[in-house]
């Protein structure tokens, strides 16, 4: 006989998941580790777009007029 396979969960790629009883819970430590590198990865990111900001020079696109208006007079 077939067993049913609503008894069983599985992710959208066939690997059985584990049951609810089955899961281990994640330490203290892990938990910490997790916020301490979300804390990290976002502060990098702000400390990014931060300096591009302070560091930004508009005279880099005006080489794009230049090729915009050679591109109009083409057309």
């Amino acid at each position: 006989m077939i067993p049913a396979m609503d008894r069983f969960i599985f992710e959208p790629f066939g690997e059985r998941l584990a049951q609810q009883g089955a899961r281990r819970r994640d330490g203290h430590a892990s938990r910490w580790l997790l916020r301490i590198g979300a804390v990290v990865f976002w502060s990098l990111v702000a400390a990014i777009v931060l300096a591009r900001a302070v560091f930004f020079d508009p005279g880099v696109f005006a080489g794009f007029d230049h090729v915009a208006g050679l591109v109009r007079s083409v057309f």
